[in-house]
């Protein structure tokens, strides 16, 4: 494997992860942001509320978001298997 390779597996790898983690990421500060707007409107004080929110958001975008980030992941790692062990 030359350095140019790697550098194009290492760079992947990132955006992979990127790539990967964006939508729980997206969902969990727009549900944070929109809690906190109602919060704010409704001039509610507790703390708990945002959490649980957020918590059952989040929990169901990495339901939806799991098998594609999962096959990503695989796909990636069979390239780089094929890249490392050429037969």
């Amino acid at each position: 494997m030359d350095i140019d390779t790697l550098i194009g597996a290492t760079a992947q790898g990132m955006l992979l992860c990127l790539y990967c983690s964006l939508p729980i990421v997206l969902v969990a500060a727009l549900v944070g942001l929109a809690v906190s707007f109602l919060q704010a409107i409704t001039s509610m004080q507790d703390q708990t509320l945002p959490h649980g929110v957020k918590l059952v958001a989040v929990v169901i975008a990495i339901v939806i978001a799991a098998p594609l980030a999962a096959s990503a992941v695989l796909h990636f790692a069979n390239q780089m298997m094929r890249t490392a062990l050429p037969l």
